[in-house]
């Protein structure tokens, strides 16, 4: 994807880049208040206070130089959601550098980690020691990038509905709830934070503190799985938050359309006219009983098999990345188990959710394609039959670019094995490793560690980022540097 822009439309990309980072210099305060309520140091509440400043003027030096009046269209969108990603990332990794001493690397990470709602993560060694406005800050990204920090700074910045909905499409979010755009991304956060404050009461109900209860929900309604001690789910040893943490995640993989509809309509049994959900569902109880048996066998015992297997389907399924079995024991697990877990990361959830992976929309679609070609093979040349999705015609352009899609995805699924297996690590964990980062799932067969080589680190972050932005701004990016000229 080769799309030719001039200087005027660097200036566009980077013009819009500044606007969203003046807002989302607002970020900051919500762990400057954790820091406050829990009677942390000056020098912690300061560092917050100076990445937002920072933030802020950044955002406005980079506006301010490249200020015009150029029109911003979905080839500056798919740019400026690009370059962003990597910008806002670069700043929301210095509390971690300046406050907990991470390395720059690392941290950015982290950032990336939590941003692209992926859970792999690099703070485990010392999350136990680290301040409660650092966890809350990186629950908080994870929470941010749930629904897109585009969408987050479009509601006050973005006024045009063509520029808005551009930025939408470029980010993957193009789930439209209703006509008009605002109102869309209204109900998308009523929405996001009543399943939010649902997760958190499930989980207070469960046993967890306050603390505990608001940082796993907003980790996982927003897909991710980011742990907040080193012990995690590990050493609850409780089933409850279990339980309550697979229904957040199926709620958080499912589309927000459906979440729309079942409420407005106030009736539950809609979600069962969605053909995504219903394939999530079909593809979490089948996944499940797949590996029940090699779940059983390993720990020897049918009630810790029936949990491991359940959870860490609907975990990897939703790419929620929650894990109850040590790092130790996920490495140990049997190719045939890895395998399963691999498939349903790849897959993902639904469109238009918090989950990663290709989605079950083009899941759906790449298998009707292949029986409509076996279809095609054995029907008289001239015959004629409709090709639907949910309702909806697909022509084979439609069916031709959701192919290519997915080619893409394992391509790089591909690069990131081979560059992991360079590195010395065993084949099926590598491919485990780089299908979890790019499905932004987040569940570790213990290649992701501190001190890892910078190649392995660097190339997790791609896979992340990739993954997040569903490759197509990421080709633009790549398209823009071949083809740059500095010409209007």
């Amino acid at each position: 994807m080769l799309i030719r822009l001039g200087k005027s439309d660097l200036k566009v990309v980077l013009k819009d880049v500044g606007i969203i980072l003046e807002y989302s210099a607002l970020t900051f305060i919500a762990p400057i208040v954790i820091g406050l309520i829990y009677s942390e140091s000056l020098f912690v509440l300061g560092i917050y206070a100076f990445c937002g400043v920072f933030t802020f003027l950044l955002g406005l030096a980079i506006k301010s130089a490249f200020e015009g009046e150029e029109y911003t269209t979905l080839k500056h969108a798919f740019l400026t959601a690009a370059i962003l990603w990597l910008v806002y990332c670069g700043v929301a990794a210095l509390p971690f550098t300046l406050i907990q001493n991470m390395p720059f690397l690392d941290s950015f990470f982290e950032a990336m980690s939590a941003l692209t709602t992926t859970g792999l993560t690099m703070m485990k060694p010392v999350i136990d020691h680290a301040p409660k406005s650092l966890i809350f800050w990186r629950s908080l990204l994870s929470w941010i990038g749930g629904v897109g920090i585009v969408v987050l700074a479009m509601a006050g910045v973005l006024t045009t509905y063509s520029k808005a909905s551009k930025l939408i499409v470029a980010e993957g979010r193009d789930e439209r709830l209703k006509p008009n755009l605002k109102n869309s991304i209204r109900y998308i956060w009523n929405i996001y934070i009543g399943l939010t404050f649902l997760g958190i009461v499930l989980l207070f109900l469960s046993g967890m503190t306050v603390f505990e209860a608001v940082n796993y929900s907003m980790s996982a309604i927003s897909t991710t799985g980011m742990d907040i001690t080193s012990t995690g789910l590990v050493g609850m040893h409780n089933f409850a938050v279990d339980i309550s943490l697979i229904v957040i995640m199926l709620f958080g993989a499912v589309s927000f359309s459906a979440h729309y509809m079942v409420m407005k309509k106030r009736d539950w049994r809609l979600f069962l006219h969605d053909a995504e959900f219903r394939v999530l569902m079909i593809l979490a109880l089948a996944s499940s009983l797949i590996i029940l048996p090699k779940m059983v066998l390993f720990y020897g015992s049918n009630i810790i098999g029936v949990e491991q297997a359940f959870f860490h389907t609907i975990s990897a399924l939703t790419c929620g990345g929650f894990a109850l079995a040590s790092i130790t024991d996920i490495a140990a697990w049997e190719d045939y188990v890895k395998l399963v877990l691999i498939a349903v990361m790849f897959i993902g959830g639904s469109a238009g959710s918090t989950a990663g992976g290709i989605k079950i929309s083009r899941f759906i679609i790449f298998c009707k394609s292949v029986y409509w070609r076996i279809k095609e093979s054995v029907l008289p040349a001239k015959s004629f039959f409709s090709k639907k999705f949910e309702g909806q015609e697909l022509g084979p352009r439609a069916v031709r670019e959701v192919n290519q899609f997915i080619l893409l995805y394992a391509v790089f699924i591909l690069i990131g094995t081979l560059v992991l297996t360079l590195a010395g690590n065993d084949l099926g964990n590598s491919l485990f490793e780089v299908v979890s980062a790019q499905s932004n799932a987040g569940i570790s067969a213990g290649i992701t560690e501190v001190g890892m080589p910078i190649s392995v680190e660097i190339m997790l972050i791609l896979n992340m980022w990739i993954g997040r932005l569903e490759i197509i701004p990421i080709l633009a990016m790549v398209g823009f540097a071949l083809s740059y000229r500095g010409k209007r």
